[in-house]
């Protein structure tokens, strides 16, 4: 009777999953991008940095990533498994730090850091960007040199914001807002990125995202090394753009996105980074142990996913070559026919 009732509540848990991922607008279901497979590669420890809200790859040392905590006052370079190598400590005041990006300005590749969480919406016209050259990771500290740009929004408001995005096309920095009521999940603004800003610079308003009715609080997101693909999410959901040659980002997100239907539910769901436009890493803000998640458009030999209870260590796992999958409690191991993780 036990093993019938954990297989009953462990379908049930999916079925109730995937239904929660349903996604629509005002022109109804969101169309699925089916395109991607996700695979637990790693785990973002909280003792070596607290609560990851952003990730970028690394482009100066291939195989790395960029990780920034909430609270942190420095960046750090990790490996997709989870160990931490290096440690930038920038020096600057504490705001909410809220993500973190990499993009290529006039051949030099260069790392931001967006300080622009604002619960409260109480700073107005007080929120930064942090950047500095994207330097060798080698193990250790590493010393940069950091700049500052100052911005603030053309309605001359407060906002909550926790996704930046660089695009290399336009050489242009995006931010995504939490808007907070029904009219929109958010607001898309950009900022060309130049190194020799001086005082308050003003963001440009683009394009209201999505439906707040249905899409709420977004909280990470990404632009392809190329631009030619967009990613933004929350814990709930994750919609993909294909941007078209000669586009511009924001023309792009205009168009309705698809939702990726390998994406699960993860705890905050706050940190996002392309590696190219075959494969991409996710992990969460959190106090606790998170999964680092890895994307990609080719099928794994076999797929690992939280499901339940990560704290006892219960998971699925996907056979690929006979698209069986196995849930795994503790020692125990059941098998369900029929069911495929993606």
């Amino acid at each position: 009777m036990k093993t019938k009732f954990l297989l009953a509540l462990l379908l049930c848990t999916m079925v109730l999953s995937a239904s929660a991922q349903v996604i629509y607008d005002e022109a109804g279901r969101l169309e699925y991008d089916e395109t991607w497979y996700r695979t637990r590669v790693g785990t973002a420890d909280p003792s070596d940095l607290a609560e990851v809200s952003g990730l970028a790859c690394s482009r100066v040392t291939p195989g790395y990533l960029w990780a920034q905590g909430d609270d942190s006052y420095k960046v750090r370079a990790l490996t997709p498994e989870g160990k931490y190598v290096s440690t930038i400590r920038l020096g600057k005041k504490y705001r909410d730090w809220e993500d973190i990006c990499v993009g290529n300005y006039e051949g030099i590749s260069y790392v931001f850091v967006g300080i622009f969480g604002d619960n409260s919406c109480k700073y107005k016209d007080d929120y930064y960007i942090y950047y500095f050259k994207e330097p060798e990771i080698v193990e250790g500290d590493i010393e940069v040199d950091v700049d500052t740009i100052h911005f603030g929004y053309p309605d001359g408001v407060a906002h909550n914001a926790e996704t930046l995005m660089y695009d290399n096309v336009e050489q242009m920095l995006y931010i995504v807002d939490k808007y907070d009521n029904s009219d929109a999940m958010g607001v898309i603004y950009s900022l060309p990125f130049r190194t020799d800003y001086e005082g308050m610079q003003v963001l440009t308003e683009w394009t209201k995202l999505g439906s707040g009715q249905y899409f709420m609080n977004p909280t990470g997101g990404d632009i392809s090394p190329d631009g030619s693909k967009i990613i933004v999410k929350n814990e709930a959901f994750m919609l993909i753009w294909n941007r078209e040659e000669g586009e511009s980002v924001a023309d792009a997100m205009a168009r309705r996105p698809k939702q990726v239907k390998a994406y699960k539910k993860e705890s905050q769901g706050e940190a996002i980074a392309w590696l190219d436009t075959t494969t991409f890493y996710t992990t969460s803000d959190s106090d606790v142990k998170e999964p680092i998640y890895m994307y990609t458009t080719e099928r794994p030999d076999a797929v690992e996913d939280v499901v339940v209870d990560a704290e006892n260590e219960t998971f699925k796992t996907l056979d690929a070559n006979s698209n069986m999958v196995y849930i795994h409690k503790g020692e125990n191991v059941y098998s369900l026919l029929g069911n495929t993780i993606k």
